[in-house]
C-alpha cells in the first residue's frame, strides 16, 4: 500500500509546474553553454600573407558580378563600380564596353539595381557616352515602354540623363527622332499620325483611352513628368542651328579634316539596308520639324489642351510643352496652314 502511494506521488511530480519566487532567475538548463567571453582580435595568417587584388582586377570582377542572379549582389557590384569611376582611377575597360554590359539592367526587376545603375551612368564621361547614343536610345525606349510602371518611370530618368549630356547628338541619331516620339505618344495615351481631314477627325485623331492623372493614384505623378521629358526632347530637336561666318580657311578645314560626329556620313546609306521613315537620320532642324508636323503635331496639341483642362501638375507641365511647340514650330512654313500664336493651334491643315 505504501509503495503504491509513493509511486503515485512520483508520477504527480512530473506534471507539477515549479513555483518561481519574485526576483530569482530561472534555473539554467542542463545543456547550457557559457558564451559570455569576448575576443579582441582574430588574425588569419593566410590572409595576411596574400596580396590584395589591384583596382583593375576589382573593376573587372565587379563588372562580371552585374550579371549575378542575386539582386543585392548586382546592386553592390554597381555601387563598387560607381565608386571606382568617381575616384579618378584609371579604368581598364572602355565606356562603350561598360555600356554594352550594363544597358540590359535598365529593365531589371529590382528597383535598387536600376537606381544604382542611374548613378553609375551619371559617373561616366559625357564625351565617351555620345558615340553610343543610338544604342542607348534603343534600351531607353524598351524601359519607357515596359509593362511595369516603375520601370517606365526609370526609363524617363534615363532619357532625361541622356538629354542632359548628349541632347544634340540624340536628335540626329538614326531612329532617334521618330521612334522615341512614338514611345512618348504611346505612354501618354495620345494617338499620333496624319489626319484625314482639316477637322482632325480620322485615323490619327485624339485617342479615347482613359488617362489617370490624379495625385491620389499610385502613379498619378508620372503623367506630368512624361510631358516635361517630352518637352525637353522636343526642345533639343527644335533648337535653332547656330550660324557662323566662315573664312576660306574654315571652309578648307571643314572639308579636309576627319569628321567629329559619330557616323558622319550615315545619312548616305552606303553600308546598310535602306531605312524607313522611322529609322531615318534627321540631321537638319527643318527636317525634324517637317516630320513632326506631319505625324505628331496635331496629337500633341490635342493632348496639351486636354492636360491644361485638368490643371494642377499636368496643366503646368502642358504649359511648358505648349511653349516649346510655339517657339519650335513658329518659323516652320507649311502649305495650306496658318499658325495662330494666340491659342497655339494650326488652322487649315490639309494633308
Amino acid at each position: 500500500m505504501g509503495s503504491s502511494t509513493r509511486k503515485k506521488k512520483e508520477k504527480k511530480k512530473d506534471f507539477q509546474k515549479p513555483k518561481l519566487k519574485v526576483g530569482k532567475t530561472k534555473a539554467k538548463a542542463a545543456n547550457f553553454t557559457d558564451t559570455s567571453f569576448n575576443s579582441k582580435a582574430i588574425v588569419l595568417h593566410q590572409q595576411l600573407a596574400e596580396e590584395a587584388p589591384d583596382s583593375d582586377a576589382r573593376f573587372r570582377h565587379n563588372l562580371s558580378l552585374t550579371a549575378s542572379r542575386s539582386d543585392s549582389q548586382r546592386r553592390d557590384a554597381l555601387a563598387s563600380l560607381t565608386s571606382q569611376l568617381t575616384s579618378n582611377l584609371d579604368i581598364p575597360i572602355g565606356t562603350s564596353t561598360i555600356l554594352h554590359k550594363l544597358l540590359p539592367l535598365m529593365t531589371d526587376i529590382s528597383g535598387p539595381v536600376r537606381s544604382q545603375l542611374l548613378k553609375l551612368l551619371k559617373a561616366l564621361p559625357a564625351e565617351e557616352v555620345k558615340p553610343d547614343v543610338e544604342k542607348l536610345i534603343l534600351y531607353i525606349r524598351g524601359a519607357m515602354s515596359h509593362i511595369s510602371q516603375d520601370i517606365k518611370n526609370d526609363g524617363l530618368n534615363y532619357m532625361e540623363w541622356l538629354l542632359d549630356i548628349a541632347g544634340d547628338e540624340v536628335v540626329v541619331g538614326a531612329g532617334c527622332w521618330i521612334k522615341p516620339l512614338k514611345v512618348f505618344m504611346s505612354i501618354l495615351g495620345w494617338a499620333s499620325g496624319p489626319t484625314t481631314s482639316a477637322t482632325g477627325k480620322g485615323k490619327g485623331g485624339w485617342t479615347s483611352a482613359p488617362r489617370t492623372t490624379f495625385g491620389a493614384q499610385k502613379h498619378g505623378q508620372s503623367y506630368p513628368r512624361q510631358i516635361l521629358v517630352l518637352a525637353k526632347f522636343l526642345q533639343h530637336g527644335f533648337k535653332p542651328e547656330t550660324s557662323t561666318f566662315w573664312t576660306s580657311n574654315d571652309w578648307f578645314n571643314q572639308f579636309s579634316r576627319v569628321p567629329r560626329t559619330p557616323n558622319a556620313f550615315g545619312y548616305i546609306g552606303l553600308f546598310h539596308a535602306p531605312r524607313d521613315e522611322d529609322g531615318e537620320i534627321y540631321r537638319d532642324r527643318e527636317d525634324r520639324q517637317k516630320v513632326f508636323h506631319k505625324r505628331f503635331l496635331e496629337a500633341v496639341q490635342n493632348g496639351v489642351n486636354m492636360a491644361k483642362q485638368e490643371g494642377g501638375l499636368a496643366g503646368r507641365a502642358a504649359a511648358v510643352l505648349d511653349k516649346v511647340l510655339k517657339e519650335g514650330m513658329a518659323d516652320y512654313e507649311a502649305p495650306s496652314r496658318d499658325y495662330d500664336a494666340d491659342d497655339g493651334l494650326w488652322d487649315g491643315y490639309i494633308m
